[in-house]
């Protein structure tokens, strides 16, 4: 594990223990199933950088409203 996502890990943590714990659990979890040998912030980014699950509509794009 680099330095980096060491303290990345802690930042996004916000001192609290069992989300510390839940994150390295599954930072390991994911290591071990792809075979890596080195944990890094990359591997951080593609497990918790949120996705859209759907796209946002533009006002524009919104069903009209009926009385």
């Amino acid at each position: 594990m680099t330095q980096e996502l060491i303290r990345t890990l802690a930042a996004h943590s916000l001192n609290n223990l069992r989300v510390l714990n839940q994150m390295a659990a599954e930072l390991l979890d994911t290591a071990a199933e792809r075979n890596l040998t080195r944990l890094d912030e990359s591997l951080f980014l593609e497990l918790f950088t949120p996705t859209a699950s759907k796209p946002h509509r533009s006002k524009s794009q919104q069903p009209a409203k009926s009385l």
